[in-house]
């Protein structure tokens, strides 16, 4: 069944109820746009795992809830298109994680497709990289847990159930849109010194201490949604800093995307706030570790901008819905073979060798597929890519056009360090299964991302 069958069958089965759930009605404004909105808890079992070292592949289970994890999607259609956003509130998602053959994305994906108009690539699947949240990026034997597999099959279908909710509660909307900065928050963790070292934390080192040039995406970017009647409907927000303030903490918490996205819709009752973040692999929070007081504060300070700019929005005049995808392989990094590194391990089991064990098992488990998508609602538009990008690919992007830029989609496949990354070392780039890709792959991606932008603005210049 195509789309435009699916929506006419929905309308004739609805009857009077048609006007709120299909995409061609439209609203005050004489526009077609309708957006459905929807949130569910998906906090997990204290016995699921999270991850306490990548460098270790170790993880231990929680102690408690601090706060609770939410799935949060956004619908919107208008008429001719629909796309759909979801956000979890999660440290990312290894497609691999259901097993051998399978892929979370795709049947998460095929999932909402099959009860609604959505094409399954018009369906973007978005993780906050909260990291006191389940190890679902693949760094350890999480599937071996007992009680993970049956946990996942149900965490897979309490997510596209969210994504249904939201297609059917699709009303008559009006988008408005802008972007503000956001100042000390962030902290560029990859400075490299003139004594060979790198600053990861801590005070910044004076500018005669630093070899290569560094900067900041402070940009906070806000898509508006309300209902024709001006009553709240939903937020989308994008900012670029790894949310690693409740990192190592043993109670589950959405850290400050969490405390955001909480404040938003405390201060807009009837408001569903997604935070997605950027390219944010080498971006840290000031505070890292720390405790929840830090999570409560620089939530609060994206909160407040967030609020603040909503009376500043221009309003998006009839938008438009488009989507693109294009996927790639990506090439490995260099590793052993998979048997190579088991014998190793086995004659040496230095930390080193254990490493290289566990990137050479993630590697075996099938090529690097690497989905680049773009989506598009008037003139805002995003990519998207799938694993931890570097802030300057998301530079790069919006000088080629893009709004703004989402991490951690559609998958997990670790850090995609700019190429001169390799050469300076450091965490991100160190061969593990948190670093897969070889060099050369975060150009690839942004190759691509232009392409995909390029065919994504076009359509909106033939309507």
């Amino acid at each position: 069944m195509n789309r435009r069958e699916f929506i006419a069958n929905s309308c004739v089965a609805a009857g009077s109820l048609a006007f709120a759930g299909c995409g061609s009605v439209p609203n005050a404004n004489g526009t077609g746009l309708t957006v459905g909105a929807a949130k569910r808890r998906v906090t997990p079992p204290l016995w699921v795992p999270y991850l306490t070292s990548s460098g270790s592949g170790t993880h231990a289970s929680f102690q408690g809830v601090h706060d609770d994890l939410f799935a949060r999607a956004l619908v919107l259609d208008d008429g001719r298109d629909a796309i759909a956003v979801l956000a979890v509130d999660s440290i990312g998602y290894d497609n691999a994680l259901l097993g051998p053959g399978r892929d979370f994305t795709a049947e998460l994906r095929r999932k909402v497709a099959a009860s609604t108009a959505l094409q399954p690539d018009a369906i973007m699947f978005a993780a906050t990289h909260s990291h006191s949240t389940p190890e679902t990026i693949g760094l350890t034997p999480f599937r071996e847990v007992r009680g993970v597999p049956d946990w996942l099959e149900t965490h897979l279908g309490e997510l596209a159930a969210t994504v249904i909710e939201a297609w059917r509660n699709r009303v008559p909307a009006r988008a408005r849109a802008g972007v503000t900065k956001v100042e000390g928050i962030a902290r560029y963790r990859r400075i490299r010194l003139r004594n060979g070292k790198e600053s990861r934390r801590g005070p910044l080192p004076p500018p005669e201490d630093v070899t290569v040039p560094w900067r900041l995406d402070e940009d906070l970017n806000i898509l508006h949604f309300e209902r024709d009647d001006g009553a709240p409907l939903a937020v989308l927000l994008n900012y670029t800093a790894h949310p690693v303030v409740a990192m190592l903490l043993p109670q589950i918490s959405a850290d400050y995307p969490g405390a955001v996205t909480a404040m938003v819709e405390r201060e807009l009752p009837g408001t569903v706030c997604l935070f997605t973040n950027g390219c944010a692999g080498n971006v840290n929070t000031v505070k890292v570790a720390t405790n929840f007081d830090d999570v409560q504060s620089i939530g609060a300070t994206l909160g407040r901008a967030a609020l603040g700019k909503l009376r500043e929005l221009k309003p998006l005049v009839n938008p438009t819905v488009a989507h693109h995808s294009t996927e790639l392989t990506l090439a490995p990094r260099e590793c052993p073979p998979l048997a190579d590194a088991e014998k190793a391990a086995a004659n040496n089991p230095s930390a080193k060798n254990r490493v290289l064990l566990r990137l050479a098992k993630k590697l075996a488990e099938g090529p690097l597929r690497a989905e680049v998508q773009t989506m598009r609602v008037g003139p805002v538009n995003w990519v998207s890519l799938p694993g931890e990008p570097f802030v300057e690919t998301g530079f790069a992007l919006k000088a080629t056009g893009a709004t703004f830029v989402v991490g951690y989609a559609n998958g997990w496949l670790g850090y995609l360090p700019i190429r001169r990354a390799y050469d300076e070392g450091g965490y991100e780039t160190q061969a593990g299964a948190w670093s897969r890709v070889a060099p050369g792959s975060a150009e690839q991606l942004e190759a691509a991302g232009v392409a995909c932008l390029l065919t994504v603005n076009s359509s909106r210049q033939r309507l």
